[in-house]
């Protein structure tokens, strides 16, 4: 059976680009591919921008080769031994001596020893590409009992018991080897027309339990780096689903925001109330950032008793830069942050690529002013203040 890696496993493993950048360490792998004829057995590595091929051989006269090769010595690594248009994966870590016996034509036969994750990625593969076998021949019964609607129904409702077992099999498997690499290629392994995992919004909980998981063992993996990545983003998504359900029902205008301040606490800006607000996004790591809040002080003094206030936003990612910032320039105003930079929540409600940016919002929360200069917020302000009295 082919590999049935997805594209969306690839762009996983896009940190394995910085294996060129690791000393390597030496690794062997070897076998033998049985058949009628020599044939080129080429090795592939897992990289951003697809299968890449690192090496390549031909098998002597009874079928034997070899590679040797460096293995990162920063992270165990994934590879594809590639015959014809067949693949079979493994996960090499430095000093390992791999083997792997193959039938040409059939390397779902194939037999692999010495490298433990590599095992347990045949275990499932072997699970996978039996269950595959079976919901093919039951789906070529339910094209030819088109005639017959009894028999049809029957092999339907066998395909979807088949089916449902295969997944339980594949989150079994995940679940019980949650601390190694092969459930991470357990993720990513993908039925006819299985698009994810359980076709379900719980499905991230499983991708949660691994890069927990495996992190333990692995914690400087680019694999695992990469998965809490698309964990991360995953969560934001969810949560910016969840604010702009929210703000639907939000009796303001703008979109609502509940973000964290420095202490962890929950800072909502609907909760600012009838005032006069700017919401404003900056980052402390930028130059001139002190100036910029130094300009937006003097506004804050002049009418924050008068029902003017400030929600900043931080698109910091480094926390210690933006809590020093915050305290260092003692801003009055609320200050919060998610720490995603521009990928946070809020820039993405508000669309924001770059900062300093700011939204002017009146008293009855309608969005008023967009990129207000510092020159001509005074201004705006004193005239928004002035029909609220």
């Amino acid at each position: 059976m082919k590999n049935i890696l997805p594209a969306s496993a690839l762009a996983l493993c896009a940190a394995l680009a910085l294996a060129t950048s690791c000393n390597g360490d030496k690794a062997k792998i070897s076998g033998r591919i049985a058949g009628p004829q020599q044939s080129t057995v080429v090795l592939e590595q897992i990289t951003a921008a697809g299968s890449v091929a690192v090496d390549s051989v031909t098998t002597d006269r009874k079928g034997n080769f070899r590679f040797d090769l460096g293995v990162p010595p920063c992270g165990t690594t994934f590879y594809n031994l590639r015959i014809g248009d067949d693949r079979i994966p493994l996960f090499v870590a430095p000093g390992e001596k791999v083997t792997v016996s193959s039938l040409y034509g059939n390397p779902g036969s194939y037999l692999v020893d010495g490298s433990r994750e590599s095992v347990l990625v045949k275990e499932l593969h072997d699970t996978m590409n039996a269950g595959v076998r079976r919901l093919d021949s039951l789906s070529r019964l339910i094209t030819s009992s088109d005639r017959d609607p009894d028999r049809r129904r029957a092999h339907i409702r066998e395909y979807g018991r088949e089916y449902s077992r295969l997944k339980r099999e594949q989150i079994k498997f995940i679940v019980s080897n949650c601390r190694s690499l092969a459930a991470l290629y357990g993720l990513y392994q993908r039925l006819p027309d299985d698009k994810t995992l359980f076709n379900g919004d719980s499905d991230i909980i499983y991708y949660r339990l691994v890069a927990d998981s495996v992190g333990k063992y692995y914690p400087g993996s680019p694999y695992v780096a990469a998965l809490r990545s698309q964990v991360d983003t995953a969560d934001a998504n969810e949560e910016l689903a969840r604010m702009v359900c929210e703000s639907i029902c939000n009796p303001a205008s703008y979109p609502d925001i509940a973000l964290p301040d420095m202490y962890g606490d929950i800072r909502r800006l609907s909760a600012v109330g009838e005032k006069v607000i700017l919401l404003d996004f900056w980052a402390a790591a930028a130059p001139g950032s002190a100036i910029y809040n130094a300009e937006l002080r003097e506004v804050y003094d002049r009418f924050a008793t008068s029902g003017f206030e400030i929600y900043q936003v931080g698109t910091d990612t480094d926390r210690q830069a933006w809590t020093n910032a915050v305290q260092a320039q003692a801003l009055p105003w609320i200050s919060v942050c998610d720490f995603r930079g521009l990928d946070g929540i809020a820039p993405r409600i508000y669309n924001i690529d770059r900062v300093p940016a700011n939204y002017l919002i009146d008293a009855s929360g309608e969005i008023v002013g967009r990129n207000i200069p510092a020159d001509r917020l005074a201004e705006q302000v004193e005239r928004l203040v002035g029909k609220k009295r």
